[in-house]
């Protein structure tokens, strides 16, 4: 708590102390309607894959740093990020971030998590790989330690402290309940590699993430993978891709196929089928809304 009072004081000292002469509404939402195996259909503000709808503002102070501000349309299930407030930080672009935000790990795909914290940017030494590493703390029970990756359309993540995978968004691909693990949950250590490879018209993308010394019984050791195709429409707005995650230690597979079509400007359908391991299958669209 003492460290988020923190933030919102230096946010603020820093919007009081400047002009800003550049401020931009957005909105991002994501109205959700999705029909699970054993479950009735939902209507909901987050994606099939936890992704949350947002609203907020972006602002670039006169010197040069900015401030963004996103606010949930909808609060997560589980306790594992009980805010509404999804990022709201002060960053030097390209250099530094302070404030909530999403963490850096992986393609944010099979993990996705917001937290307090401080993030540097740099390139390494050698090959001068970009480097994104940040120092966490979200408070007690929650994500608290070092996060970073290495790399850029290749890369290395390494997350090492407590709590981390417990929110909503983290590898909800292979999970049938809707809400994360939740607070007091997850694990000390989470070891990443992903991949992206560009063939037009098709993207191919992989990640592997291992999760070890987990917090309480119920959170085993677990090594996920996720492999898709992604396929781009010769329009060049609309996309179609087929994937396939697993979780090897308990052997469970989720096949997903997924559309964006663009109906008009700033507004496209994201239809949504999942199948595979018993209880995984799903299907529905997704209405995604940018302002």
């Amino acid at each position: 708590m003492k460290l988020t009072v923190a933030t919102l004081l230096t946010l603020s000292v820093a919007i009081a102390s400047a002009q800003l002469p550049d401020v931009i509404v957005s909105v991002d939402a994501r109205p959700t309607f999705l029909l699970g195996e054993g479950r009735n259909s939902q209507l909901r503000w987050f994606d099939a894959y936890g992704n949350p709808s947002l609203v907020g503002f972006k602002a670039r102070l006169e010197n040069g740093n900015r401030i963004t501000v996103t606010q949930r349309l909808a609060k997560q299930l589980s306790d594992g990020d009980p805010d509404h407030t999804d990022e709201f930080y002060l960053e030097a672009p390209g250099e530094w971030r302070f404030g909530k935000q999403v963490l850096p790990f992986g393609q944010k795909k099979l993990l996705r998590e917001t937290a307090l914290a401080f993030k540097l940017r740099t390139n390494l030494a050698f090959e001068e790989a970009p480097l994104e590493i940040a120092v966490v703390d979200a408070g007690k029970g929650r994500q608290r330690g070092v996060i970073g990756r290495i790399g850029s359309n290749a890369g290395l993540s390494f997350a090492f402290g407590e709590h981390f995978g417990i929110q909503d968004s983290a590898f909800s691909i292979l999970r049938q309940d809707l809400g994360g693990l939740g607070r007091s949950r997850g694990y000390r250590t989470v070891i990443g590699a992903d991949s992206q490879i560009f063939a037009y018209p098709l993207t191919f993308e992989s990640e592997i993430v291992a999760l070890r010394q987990g917090h309480t019984p119920l959170d085993f050791d677990a090594t996920y993978t996720d492999i898709r195709a992604i396929y781009q429409f010769p329009n060049g707005r609309d996309k179609f891709s087929l994937a396939w995650a697993r979780e090897w230690n308990e052997a469970i597979n989720s096949f997903r196929l997924d559309g964006e079509f663009v109906l008009a400007p700033q507004v496209v359908l994201m239809p949504h089928l999942r199948f595979g391991s018993s209880g995984l299958n799903q299907f529905g669209t997704s209405i995604r809304l940018r302002l």
